[in-house]
């Protein structure tokens, strides 16, 4: 007879056999949040992402050229991308990329117009043209993009069938880019709406996480960023409810955020910790979550993986173990193991020892530096949205103590905090000088999909007196309201002026 696990997360303490049903207010305000929820995003949040993806200009949204590139490489039956025997000009290495129309690519580079072959007096609308103007090459070819060659296919499908669908409708390349846009929308809508009706906590700190205007930005763009911090809402969502339908969507979800971004393969403790019944079941879902990502991350190691960082030659830093004087021209993953390996303590205290100086900003990227990390929000809109993650944790930290158990929160420790030292690591691997002292590369972004994690750490853990819960909607109403307000004036003054 198969042995028990510990009981699911959702299910309350009950005798044996009673029968409970909520009362009529806890009823109505579990309604309440979800209708609240799912208005302010569908309403506010996803009209703001679709306008984003209707004039924010091609190439301004960070590496949306290449992730153009990778989304529509699946339309030529490409899974993974490949490494070619010609060199990168940049790192002196071999490059990798993928196979995709160059016409495509020079839209997705080209977007604000600024390279075009016009007068330097040429007016914006002028240079637009242009770019829309751009015709499709005759075939196919290798375009180099060493970086997103390396992401599996699964959170560009939406991206690629917008593409494919504008392409069969005779569209040109600029236009092309512009369906993956919305095609990328319309996946992020369903995803978040449904994380949002599912989820049994943390409402707020969900719709927090999918509305900050970072997210807005990469969802409204053919990056997979987006659609990755979407399946990261939901796949948290899903969790937080007993059964087993929901728990195997939240495995499945988890594991498209763990494919894409393998640095959060510790997030695959948490079905161990959150699921039902047998062990087996439980292990059946970590299997789930890891899998296709290990997997995923030996294939790109043998058939992908090139140098990324460009630059000239340098001496390597402090750290490194070997000759002093061997020069270097690129990040070496394989010389940057020997320094882990022989500096183990000192490269896992970088992100506090080197980079903590750096932690301000990265909060700020988190919330939102736009554009190709040159735009900043208003002072008054970070305040804004400071105050609405705030308020989404104290939701949960005042809530019910009994909705989680112990080894429920320490799991959620050892994911959350693994995973932001794996994500410095991958960094210190593949962007930062062999052997310096610190950490390039890193971006706020990389951590929102951490938030929804909250949402197994937090519940109850505070002892205040609880406050009624439309107070902790307030700031982020006010921040989604703001940033409507605020968003489309950026764009105009940045890219249409």
């Amino acid at each position: 007879m198969t042995r028990a696990g510990p009981p699911a997360i959702r299910l309350p303490r009950r005798p044996p056999g009673a029968t409970v049903r909520p009362g009529p207010l806890p009823l109505f305000k579990r309604h309440t949040d979800r209708a609240a929820a799912l208005a302010a995003f569908l309403l506010l949040v996803v009209p703001l992402v679709a306008f984003c993806a209707w004039r924010v200009p091609t190439g301004e949204v960070p590496d949306e050229a290449t992730h153009v590139m990778r989304a529509a490489s699946l339309l030529h039956g490409e899974i993974i991308g490949h490494r070619v025997a010609a060199l990168n000009v940049a790192t002196g290495g071999r490059d990798a990329g993928v196979t995709g129309n160059t016409g495509l690519a020079l839209a997705a580079i080209a977007g604000n117009g600024d390279s075009a072959p016009l007068p330097a007096g040429a007016s914006r609308a002028a240079r637009l043209a242009w770019v829309r103007g751009i015709p499709w090459q005759p075939s196919a070819g290798f375009v180099s993009s060493a970086n997103t060659a390396a992401y599996a296919p699964a959170a560009y499908i939406p991206a690629a069938l917008g593409i494919g669908a504008a392409i069969l409708m005779g569209a040109k390349p600029h236009a092309a880019i512009i369906g993956g846009r919305f095609a990328n929308v319309l996946a992020f809508a369903l995803i978040g709406a449904a994380a949002l009706l599912l989820t049994e906590c943390g409402r707020v700190l969900l719709l927090v996480t999918l509305s900050l205007p970072m997210t807005v930005w990469l969802a409204g763009s053919c990056s997979q960023d987006g659609i990755v911090i979407g399946m990261a809402v939901l796949s948290a969502a899903a969790l937080t409810r007993a059964g087993a339908a929901a728990f195997w969507c939240g495995c499945a979800a988890l594991s498209v955020v763990v494919l894409q971004k393998p640095p959060f393969l510790p997030l695959t403790i948490l079905p161990l910790a959150l699921g039902l019944g047998s062990w087996w079941r439980r292990l059946g879902g970590a299997a789930v979550v890891a899998a296709p990502g290990l997997i995923w991350s030996i294939l790109v190691a043998l058939l992908v993986s090139v140098p990324l960082l460009p630059g000239r030659p340098y001496h390597p830093g402090p750290l490194w173990p070997g000759d002093p004087t061997h020069l270097f021209r690129s990040a070496v993953a394989g010389a940057q193991v020997q320094v882990l390996l022989h500096h183990p303590v000192a490269v896992g205290l970088l992100p506090v020892t080197a980079n903590g100086a750096a932690l301000p900003s990265l909060w700020l990227q988190l919330m939102g530096v736009l554009g190709q990390l040159s735009i900043r929000l208003p002072h008054l809109l970070y305040t804004l949205w400071s105050a609405a993650i705030v308020s989404g944790v104290a939701a949960l930290a005042l809530g019910p103590r009994e909705r989680l158990p112990w080894y429920a929160r320490v799991a959620a420790v050892i994911g959350i905090v693994c995973s932001i030292e794996l994500i410095f690591i991958a960094l210190y691997l593949s962007w930062t000088p062999v052997g310096m002292a610190r950490i390039d590369g890193i971006q706020g972004r990389y951590f929102i999909p951490l938030l929804p994690m909250l949402l197994f750490l937090l519940p109850g853990v505070a002892r205040l007196p609880p406050l009624p819960g439309w107070v902790w909607w307030l700031a982020p109403l006010a921040a989604i309201v703001a940033t409507d307000a605020t968003i489309p004036g950026l764009i105009a003054a940045h890219f249409y002026r």
